[in-house]
């Protein structure tokens, strides 16, 4: 009966895992996926985990990892991979052969001229095949659809049939493309991804149809299908991994569906995964520029009629990292040695099936304070938060991107106060008093009139550096009013006589920029542990030089609600073991 009573305790953890692997390219999201489809891993011994030819694993952390590897090594549940490609090859297998040519020549930026040769390449390979049988153009049709009335026990039996077939198809048609052109594959499918957001289909002019804010969730609501339709037919043990998630509005979709879904990013070194990029994928250097450009959100629409649109349905890799429950550091300088990113996954996921089987590490602890501190911040553009440590990983001062102490954050100010209140602690002299701004600022409120009703009550609040720059077409970062949570925490120190901290650890939600590195590198930082992939020239300009310089390194670890979800017990630990211990006193 004890041992029944835990089994209940953690029934739906032992049941249902649902996973969402998020990354920038390159960065090993389908080789964790494999690693996780596995039905036996094979996880490393401590000793073998092993980054840079030192331990990954120390002190503390390598005995939390060798009761994890136990555990997980007895408890493991081979997961089931959704692969976001094979879901977008369904889209692109209602095509006809014409219309899938048509789109590789306009998103694959390639010559009209080469039309013929492409419809041929297709009629003679993946379209000439009858991957979809006539049985199973139901599942076809009924998991691409948008009818919310999705009818999740349709043809169940035929169902895995149906997804290895569709993953066949992806393989050809992955094949076929790069025999066209070696990196063709990608555009296609990430141009392919952005047109079902945009109009729920794979469309060759998606960019000239008017945006419905109702196919931005086209894509999950198919993933979802899926999982419920794998749930469905593994009524027992459903463990899911999506591969891979590149839109944060599709992060959001699932976090805020399943209390058992997990964003998980894998992070790869910048200079390993374009090693790995460019000797195995061959890209140049201008398709990796390009490459960047799309993943980290900041290749939007230029058209004013597109922008709200292409927003909310092109990929932000950038965004879903930031938003992730758990950061996997995944070096690739050894590409058949994939130990340490074995090693993290059979931590997370035995914390997944049991939360609390060991405390966090000080990485995690530390940083999850920067993360909770962010959300102090009154910056309506980004919240930031960081912590100060000493080298013993004691905390010394924590901080948050905000305007000084005394003056009013820019969320709780608003245009309308602005212009009808003249209140002298809300609002600058400047801003009371220049004609040109004030008149900037009546034009912008001018534009949110029409949108009273829509608003529902949201203040206006306003960015002064903004309003500030579109006066002055530049993009200052001079007359921004906050401060960087970086250098709000290094000026809590000097504020309240606090110690020195040379020789300790900056930890920042973001990275720093070159402003905050000068700081840290001033006051003898010894390490800089940072969330946000994209850390500008700060690493190439301020701390690849010098003598001391302070050493970046990528936090990996859980944060924000996967923290909690990971380490806070079911009960305490000393009642479970006592279960069992009563249990077996019971049965002699």
């Amino acid at each position: 009966m004890s041992e029944s009573l835990i089994s209940e305790l953690f029934l739906e953890r032992s049941k249902f895992v649902l996973i969402g692997l998020t990354g920038r390219t390159g960065s090993g999201c389908t080789t964790a996926a494999n690693i996780l489809e596995s039905e036996n891993p094979e996880f490393p011994l401590g000793a073998s985990v092993k980054h840079d030819h030192k331990n990954f694993y120390n002190g503390l952390d390598a005995r939390r990892y060798g009761i994890l590897r136990e555990y997980s090594t007895k408890n493991w549940n081979r997961f089931y991979s959704i692969k976001v490609s094979d879901l977008i090859s369904a889209y692109i297998l209602k095509l006809t052969p014409k219309d899938a040519a048509d789109f590789i020549i306009a998103h694959g930026k390639l010559p009209n001229e080469r039309h013929e040769e492409i419809l041929a390449a297709l009629n003679n390979g993946v379209f000439s095949k009858n991957y979809i049988v006539k049985k199973l153009r139901g599942l076809l049709t009924s998991i691409t659809s948008s009818d919310p009335n999705f009818d999740v026990g349709l043809d169940t039996s035929k169902f895995k049939t149906f997804l290895k077939l569709v993953r066949k198809f992806t393989n050809d048609f992955k094949k076929e493309l790069k025999d066209i052109d070696n990196n063709l594959y990608i555009s296609i499918y990430q141009a392919a991804g952005d047109s079902i957001r945009s109009t729920g289909n794979v469309v060759k002019n998606y960019n000239d149809v008017a945006f419905s804010p109702s196919n931005v969730f086209q894509l999950p609501e198919t993933i979802n299908r899926v999982v419920k339709l794998l749930r469905l037919t593994n009524k027992e043990k459903a463990f899911i991994v999506i591969d891979a998630i590149r839109n944060p509005y599709e992060a959001r979709y699932f976090k805020e569906r399943y209390s058992a879904f997990y964003l998980v990013s894998i992070n790869a070194p910048d200079e390993d995964r374009t090693s790995y990029l460019q000797n195995i994928h061959k890209f140049t250097v201008d398709q990796l520029k390009a490459l960047e450009l799309k993943e980290s959100g900041k290749n939007q629409a230029t058209n004013a009629d597109f922008r709200k649109g292409k927003d909310f349905t092109g990929q932000n890799v950038k965004r879903c990292i930031e938003m992730s429950d758990i950061h996997i550091f995944n070096p690739r300088n050894e590409l058949e040695n994939v130990n340490v990113l074995k090693a993290q996954l059979a931590w997370y996921v035995s914390l997944m099936m049991h939360p609390g089987l060991v405390t966090p590490t000080s990485m995690e602890r530390i940083m999850q304070m920067a993360y909770t501190a962010k959300t102090n911040s009154g910056c309506i553009s980004r919240q930031v938060g960081a912590a100060i440590t000493d080298a013993e990983n004691s905390i010394k001062a924590i901080g948050w991107n905000d305007v000084a102490t005394g003056q009013i954050p820019c969320s709780l100010r608003s245009l309308n106060s602005l212009i009808n209140s003249f209140d002298a602690v809300s609002y600058s002299v400047y801003e009371r008093t220049n004609g040109e701004f004030r008149e900037k600022a009546k034009t912008q409120l001018l534009r949110y009139q029409p949108n009273t009703d829509q608003l529902k009550g949201r203040n206006l609040s306003y960015c002064f550096k903004d309003l500030k720059n579109s006066i002055d077409s530049t993009a200052n970062q001079v007359h921004t009013r906050s401060l960087h949570a970086e250098e709000n925490a290094f000026l809590q120190l000097s504020k309240h006589g606090g110690p020195g901290i040379k020789g300790g650890k900056l930890y920042t939600t973001a990275s720093p920029c070159e402003l905050c590195s000068k700081k840290a590198y001033q006051l003898g930082v010894s390490e800089i542990v940072f969330i946000d992939p994209y850390p500008g020239i700060a690493r190439e300009n301020i701390l690849s030089t010098g003598s001391n310089p302070p050493r970046l390194t990528q936090f990996r670890g859980a944060v924000g609600k996967g923290y909690h979800q990971l380490y806070e017990q079911t009960l305490p630990y000393k009642d479970e073991l006592s279960y069992f211990e009563n249990s077996s006193r019971n049965a002699s």
